[in-house]
C-alpha cells in the first residue's frame, strides 16, 4: 500500500499570496462577466499532470499559473515566484504568448508559469 506523506497545499494561502500582487485571481472555472470586468488578472490551475521525480518515493504534481493582461499591466514575477516557494510550490519554467479574446479584436498579453509541488511516498 502507497500512503502520502507530505502535506497537501493549502490553496487559500496561495491565492492570498498571488492576490497580493493587487492583481484579481481566479480558477479555471472564471466566468465571462469575471474576464471582461478585469482588464488584467490571474488564473490558476491546481490539478495539473503528475510526473515521476528522480527518487522512486517521490512525484511531481504540476499547478500552472496563468496572468493575463488586455492593458499591457505588470508586477514583480521574480517576487511572486519567491513568494510561492513559501507556499510550497517550486518554479519550473514561464512562456509569454500574445493572442486575441475570442469573438473580440482586444488583443492580450498571456504569461504562463509552470510550478510544481512534490508528492513524497511511503510503501
Amino acid at each position: 500500500m502507497v500512503e502520502v506523506i507530505s502535506k497537501p497545499l493549502n490553496l487559500e494561502k496561495i491565492v492570498t499570496t498571488i492576490k497580493q500582487t493587487g492583481i484579481p485571481c481566479f480558477d479555471m472555472s472564471i466566468g465571462r462577466d469575471e474576464v471582461y470586468e478585469n482588464k488584467t488578472f490571474f488564473i490558476y490551475i491546481d490539478d495539473g499532470e503528475l510526473m515521476p521525480s528522480l527518487h522512486a518515493n517521490q512525484y511531481h504534481k504540476r499547478f500552472t499559473l496563468m496572468f493575463i493582461t488586455r492593458e499591457n499591466s505588470l508586477f514583480n514575477e521574480l517576487e511572486l515566484i519567491e513568494n510561492l516557494k513559501l507556499c510550497r510550490l517550486i518554479f519550473d519554467s514561464s512562456e509569454v504568448e500574445n493572442g486575441q479574446l475570442v469573438n473580440t479584436e482586444e488583443k492580450a498579453i498571456v504569461r504562463t508559469y509552470y510550478f510544481h509541488q512534490l508528492i513524497k511516498i511511503e510503501r
